[in-house]
């Protein structure tokens, strides 16, 4: 009877044997999923720096058109426009060498130039229009109109409505 059941103890362990080495390490899935949460984190840090980003350049807009100086104002709605200003884009551009696309799909449909996380190439080619519209402007209610398109498209992008 012993050697019966040393029989059936080794035949289970030959077939448990490839049942264990088909699992993968609790504490490597562990520290996968905690990867995870770091990646998508990143991601989520991205688009709240971005934000973050806009929102300042939208700021300096508005208080340099309060202090009626137009001609800077729409330098920030440029600024707002593109993301950033050149040193931005020198980080955007090494991320996108590294292979990071915040919108991927967005910029193969043509919604997103490379690497920008909130600004589409629409909104992009309007708020540069309002900020030509006011660098050409020859009065203040040319520039106010303009200055509301800057606030209805800043807001939209930025989700403040």
């Amino acid at each position: 009877m012993r050697q019966k059941s040393s029989i059936i103890l080794v035949a289970l362990a030959v077939v448990a044997a490839p049942l264990l080495a088909q699992q993968t390490p609790p504490t490597t899935v562990a520290t996968y999923d905690a990867l995870a949460d770091v990646i998508l984190g990143v991601r989520s840090a991205e688009l709240h720096l971005v934000a973050d980003l806009l929102e300042g350049h939208r700021r300096a807009a508005t208080s340099r058109k309060n202090n009626g100086d137009w001609a800077a104002a729409a330098a920030e709605i440029a600024l707002f426009a593109n993301e950033g200003d050149n040193a931005v884009a020198g980080v955007r551009k090494r991320l996108l060498e590294g292979g990071h696309h915040f919108n991927a799909e967005g910029e193969e449909q043509g919604i997103y130039e490379p690497g920008y996380v909130i600004v589409t190439r629409e909104a992009k080619e309007k708020l540069l229009g309002v900020a030509a519209k006011i660098r050409r402007a020859t009065n203040d209610d040319v520039r106010k109109k303009a200055w509301s398109e800057f606030e209805m498209l800043s807001a939209k992008l930025l989700d403040l409505d």
